[in-house]
């Protein structure tokens, strides 16, 4: 796999009013996966996550921009508590695997599926080591995604092995479907308080969490952007064809039409095959 240009420059880190800030190194390839603490301390109440809100939405569109059918085999990758394959497995009846990285939410997606009274397979397991942790089923996906950051665009060190793992979860002809962060609208909304790294399209900002009985944490995040270049390249690289690329926001991946992107749209949803 080629090794992305400045990849081996150092970062310049800057604040939203364009200084130099200092800003914990970003997680390498052979770290924890900080979003094993942030799952685990939400559990159950990742659902009050703003960005949940728009789950019906989302799934709804994602029928239409996969022409999702009944019975199709779809492995959701960094899936939280499942919410996007507990909307799909009633209607159009998808069969859903879904891989976290952390246990908490694992533990939620499958104690929501029983409220929901739908069946879903969730475990734990790692997006960097997908073809390890899936085993004889890598190759038998009808669609595979990875949605709002939640196993890609933690670290530009590891999207590649996430989405070389997502392409060979497919079958041949299967469908891979991404969210990634846009580099344009980290660089141009960057908040005070957080930071971006204009060499490797990083933003880092400290979040609050909220978790159960009122609890908060404050956490670390990471989140490597792209433009659509970029994005048709990292998809090149892991031997796939990009057939499609949106600008979506979360609850709303359908407001606009396939290739239209927007300098404000937050992330940009890519659609390809595997050959």
């Amino acid at each position: 796999m080629s090794r992305p240009p400045g990849d081996a420059l150092p970062s310049s880190w800057r604040s939203h009013d364009d200084q130099p800030v200092a800003v914990p190194a970003v997680p390498g390839a052979g770290d924890r996966a900080f979003y094993v603490e942030i799952g685990d301390f939400q559990g159950g109440d990742y659902r009050r996550n703003a960005f949940a809100a728009g789950t019906a939405e989302e799934a709804a569109a994602l029928i239409s921009i996969l022409e999702l059918r009944r019975g199709a085999r779809v492995l959701d990758v960094g899936c939280g508590d499942a919410r996007h394959l507990r909307a799909l497995a009633a209607d159009p009846g998808v069969e859903g695997v879904g891989i976290d990285v952390s246990p908490g939410l694992v533990d939620a997606a499958r104690d929501a599926a029983v409220a929901d009274g739908v069946g879903v397979d969730v475990r734990v397991g790692d997006a960097r080591t997908l073809t390890a942790d899936l085993g004889a089923e890598i190759g038998t996906f009808d669609v595979a995604w990875s949605l709002c950051q939640g196993g890609l665009g933690t670290s530009p060190a590891t999207d590649p092995a996430v989405l070389a793992g997502l392409a060979a979860a497919v079958r041949p002809g299967g469908a891979v479907a991404v969210t990634l962060f846009s580099a344009l609208f980290a660089a141009r909304h960057l908040a005070p308080g957080d930071a971006f790294d204009p060499v490797h399209l990083v933003h880092h900002q400290v979040s609050e969490v909220h978790g159960p009985d009122h609890a908060r944490q404050r956490f670390d995040l990471w989140t490597a952007s792209y433009t659509v270049r970029d994005a048709v390249r990292l998809c090149g690289d892991a031997g796939l064809e990009v057939v499609g690329v949106r600008g979506v926001e979360p609850g709303a991946y359908g407001r606009r039409a396939g290739g239209e992107v927007g300098i404000d749209d937050p992330e940009l949803l890519v659609v390809a095959r595997r050959p």
